[in-house]
């Protein structure tokens, strides 16, 4: 089975569900709530300013300070092993910068990362959602997905959908007939 880091938001209520539900059909899935078993709070709770950041956010000073803290660099740490470590990411909407960073660096590596955003959500439009392996609005379609990219061997060793890979050809081809 694969090795998933699911990438959300701390305000997901859902996250933990999908967690559970990919773990009781076989995968290995980090949790970013429950990292090593552990029971972890927010890390900018942990440093005093999660009301700042919700509440419009901080100085470059602020965030400075807030991202050379022991814990922020210790969480750093844990989550970006877990990254490292995963052969798919699903990138569970709605969440933030962070957790598009991290779909972005795993797909940078190479590796399988897909989209959910629920049927019944809201979802702001997003183009560059077509760079990762799949955008799924329904937990089987998800499901279905995640099954099929670990017995396909060509879509583990693709680094962008297929449909993607043949515009970028023929993009190159044109640019080649023009010189």
């Amino acid at each position: 089975m694969a090795k998933i880091y699911v990438s959300s938001s701390w305000t997901n209520h859902f996250q933990s569900m999908l967690v559970e539900e990919l773990r009781q059909r076989g995968h290995e899935v980090y949790d970013f709530r429950h990292p090593n078993g552990r029971n972890d709070r927010n890390v900018w709770d942990e440093n005093g300013v999660s009301s700042q950041l919700f509440e419009g956010g901080l100085s470059g000073f602020e965030m400075k300070k807030a991202l050379a803290d022991s814990k922020a660099q210790k969480r750093f740490r844990e989550h970006f092993a877990a990254m490292r470590d995963a052969d798919t990411c699903v990138l569970f909407l709605p969440c933030g910068r962070s957790a598009h960073i991290e779909a972005g660096y795993m797909k940078g590596l190479g590796k399988r990362v897909f989209v959910f955003g629920s049927a019944f959500d809201i979802i702001k439009p997003e183009l560059m959602y077509l760079t990762f392996d799949g955008f799924f609005c329904l937990y089987d379609e998800l499901f279905q997905a995640l099954d099929k990219s670990i017995t396909d061997k060509d879509s583990s060793q693709s680094s962008c959908p297929c449909r993607l890979k043949k515009i970028w050809n023929n993009i190159l081809k044109n640019i080649y007939k023009q010189k």
